[in-house]
């Protein structure tokens, strides 16, 4: 056996520093992973550097810390850091990035980077996500190579005022469709960003719970509409099944009383609390026979009177008669 120079039997070899180096840096990122309330795993496979640093600089005041280093690194600090970090390790195919933080959730900044998006120029190669159209008008560009590389993207291009217009609105590309160099060019030139490019989050985990990011891509209009849709669904059915609460009392107990009311009316049962009710049929009834009894009464009463006033006048149109023997009628 060949003796090594300077090594001494079950003595350990001495880690060289870079090795030594990278474990210290995945103890010291688990623990910070693991001492986090929120994990969160970035795709920043082709970001522009600008917008991974725009966006920490905009979390820095928020108690939130990029993690960035090797996939290697930053998977081995998650692994160690507990359960929650392997579970988010495991989702770790593409360069990625981990986020912590104290006080924001998952959503919270999942939302963050989906209303931060930032428009940016096209590529060679990429995908169309809709048709890409340029508008008809003037430009700043001058007359020159420039006019051949608009018309080679297959722009309407002419000269107008002393300057490139473009005669009519123009697709360069079609929803599905790769745009070419020459496309490229033309769309920089005239200052046109076609797409939006912002933080691809895959998913986060808070208090041992994942949230992948197709479930925190949440229409907040559309889920305000379904919570009044659902509120208005469980009033009506708590009203329909007659369950009584502190929302719906005011509703069942006026259904209530307008039941019971018509049940009155209907049976003409007696209560003293809706014997007024039973009685106003009566009464009414009452009102109308004495006011129809009274008028006959009236009628009768005016043609008595009537009749003795005139018996009255023909008597006293009458001469008086006399006796035989000459004398006036005696008292």
């Amino acid at each position: 056996m060949t003796k090594i120079k300077g090594f001494k039997k079950n003595q350990k070899p001495k880690e060289r520093p870079a090795k030594e180096k990278k474990k210290m840096l995945v103890q010291e990122l688990s623990a910070e992973i693991k001492s986090a309330k929120t994990v969160v795993l970035l795709d920043v496979r082709n970001l522009p550097d600008r917008l991974l640093q725009a966006a920490r600089k905009q979390l820095r005041g928020k108690n939130t810390k990029f993690l960035m280093s090797k996939n290697s690194v930053l998977k081995r600090a998650l692994e160690a850091s507990g359960a929650d970090g392997k579970r988010i390790a495991e989702l770790m195919k593409t360069p990625s990035v981990v986020v912590i933080s104290q006080d924001l959730s998952p959503y919270d900044i999942f939302r963050h980077f989906k209303l931060n998006k930032q428009k940016v120029a096209a590529k060679p190669g990429q995908m169309a996500e809709s048709d890409i159209i340029v508008p008809a008008g003037e430009t700043d560009l001058p007359p020159g190579p420039a006019l051949s590389e608009l018309k080679l993207a297959g722009i309407n291009a002419r000269i107008a005022g002393g300057k490139i217009a473009v005669a009519k609105d123009s697709t360069v590309a079609k929803k599905g469709e790769k745009i070419s160099g020459n496309v490229c060019k033309a769309l920089q030139k005239l200052n046109i960003l076609p797409f939006m490019a912002g933080i691809s989050m895959v998913a986060g985990v808070r208090e041992s719970t994942l949230y992948m990011a197709e479930v925190l891509d949440i229409d907040e209009k559309q889920l305000f509409d379904d919570l009044v849709s659902s509120c208005a669904q469980c009033y009506n059915c708590s009203v329909n099944c007659i369950y009584p609460t502190e929302m719906n009392i005011s509703h069942l107990l006026s259904g209530s009383i307008m039941q019971a009311v018509g049940l009155v009316r209907e049976s003409g049962a007696y209560s003293e609390s809706h014997i007024q009710l039973v009685l106003a049929p009566a009464m009414r009834m009452q009102d109308a026979l004495e006011a129809r009894v009274g008028n006959l009464a009236g009628s009768s009463a005016s043609a008595e009177a009537s009749e003795g006033s005139s018996e009255a006048q023909a008597d006293a149109g009458k001469p008086e008669e006399k006796s035989p023997d000459g004398e006036g009628e005696r008292k």
